[in-house]
């Protein structure tokens, strides 16, 4: 396993963001994807759309994202080749092909494993996306609504109150998730 490891740092891999294939190809984690909506068609599509992207990024700080329309459970635009680290690019392609869309579901990845950012809330809000999905290189996967916008400062404000009282960063960001939800018209809840 060593070996492994040190093989993954030669390439310019990231040890912490590898995933566990076995898991993720797991009639366990493709389960939560069956609670996502009612349409099975839709929720194979969103778990094959997961596996494909964790499997490209494991191992990397990039992320890769896919817009679905809902009703026929097709992917409408995609960005799998990004280069800035934990962030998505869109490009000129994909803003043609979403911008008078509304009503679109979106997958991507997170290859820290963390709840949706601040950014997912406001381009949900924004673009007026049906659903987010954050799928994280740990296997845990988040969905998300953000039904109005939330101010950058406020934001801020939350996140400096939920850093000041816990040490732990995944207690931080459970608290961060809480407040939103209390403060403002969003949604996010962990598949469990």
């Amino acid at each position: 396993m060593l070996y492994y490891s040190k093989e993954e740092q030669r390439y310019g891999r990231n040890k912490d963001t590898v995933i566990n294939h076995a898991y993720i190809c797991s009639g366990e984690y493709r389960k939560k994807f069956d609670q996502i909506s009612d349409n099975k068609k839709l929720n194979k599509l969103l778990y094959q759309l997961a596996k494909t992207m964790l499997e490209h990024r494991s191992g990397t700080l990039y992320e890769d994202m896919y817009w679905i329309d809902a009703e026929t459970a097709t992917v409408v635009a995609k960005e799998t080749e990004c280069n800035v680290k934990s962030e998505i690019i869109y490009s000129e392609n994909t803003l043609s092909k979403i911008c008078k869309r509304r009503g679109l579901i979106t997958i991507h990845t997170h290859p820290s494993s963390s709840p949706p950012s601040y950014a997912d809330l406001l381009s949900n809000y924004i673009r007026g996306y049906s659903l987010g999905i954050v799928c994280g290189h740990s296997g845990k996967v988040y969905t998300y609504i953000a039904n109005e916008e939330i101010p950058e400062e406020r934001y801020d404000s939350i996140a400096r109150k939920c850093y000041k009282r816990f040490g732990n960063k995944e207690d931080v960001l459970l608290s961060i998730m809480e407040e939103l939800q209390q403060q403002f018209n969003v949604i996010i809840k962990e598949v469990k």
